[in-house]
């Protein structure tokens, strides 16, 4: 049985790595989209790095294709219960934080947005992310690129990303897929994180408010018996 337990939780692939760099663009945010007026000389490069990472939050959402290889490796052959109770679970929570990191993030970006009073950026900024993370997606999981990529291999990427898009239509009908899909989670979730955040912070307040006090001039206008 322990032997069964250790083959269930050990994943058939980087999932510790591919958890990491879904995190990355999450700990960014928490940095960049602060209330402050003051920026700093490492804003932008680190904004930029906010968007060259973030797609790897949505990519995690494609990795359900590895429980799907998993449950049906005819090697390891898992009993039912261990899919049942370790690795679907440990497939759910790990999508599950790592689409969370990225809606955390965008939510943050429209926060800071709102903040500076740019209010009307704010959907229009969620839809341009979600595309470059749709494309980013796409250049991950066919491709085969990474981040990285771009400072040390950018002529490889340059070429395959050109090439992925010219002479056929299929790479920009993935690209349209994911945009979809990323974009109606991002939004389903998005409220539902907003929607748990105002409940926790109404559960905060006390249940009983201390009365407020009244000055005596005022007193004197209340009616008998107030």
């Amino acid at each position: 049985m322990v032997d069964w337990i250790y083959l269930a939780l050990r994943p058939h692939f980087h999932l510790g790595w591919n958890l990491f760099l879904a995190l990355v663009p999450l700990g960014l945010s928490l940095w960049l989209f602060r209330e402050t007026q003051q920026r700093g000389r490492l804003w932008w490069p680190l904004f930029v790095a906010f968007i060259v990472f973030l797609p790897n939050a949505a990519y995690t959402l494609t990795d359900i294709i590895h429980f799907i290889d998993e449950i049906r490796d005819e090697e390891t052959k898992l009993p039912e219960w261990s899919v049942a109770y370790i690795v679907i679970p440990k497939y759910a929570l790990f999508i599950f934080v790592g689409f969370q990191a990225h809606v955390i993030s965008l939510i943050r970006f429209g926060d800071y947005l709102r903040w500076r009073h740019h209010r009307t950026w704010i959907v229009p900024e969620e839809l341009a992310m979600n595309l470059l993370c749709a494309v980013g997606v796409y250049w991950g999981r066919y491709l085969r690129l990474n981040s990285w990529d771009i400072v040390t291999k950018p002529q490889r990427l340059a070429h395959q990303a050109i090439e992925s898009f010219m002479g056929e239509n299929y790479g920009v009908l993935m690209v349209l897929r994911y945009f979809v899909v990323i974009s109606v989670l991002y939004y389903v979730v998005k409220f539902v994180d907003l929607a748990v955040w105002e409940y926790v912070r109404h559960r905060r307040k006390p249940l009983f408010a201390p009365a407020a006090t009244v000055h005596p001039a005022d007193r004197m206008a209340l009616p008998p018996g107030e």
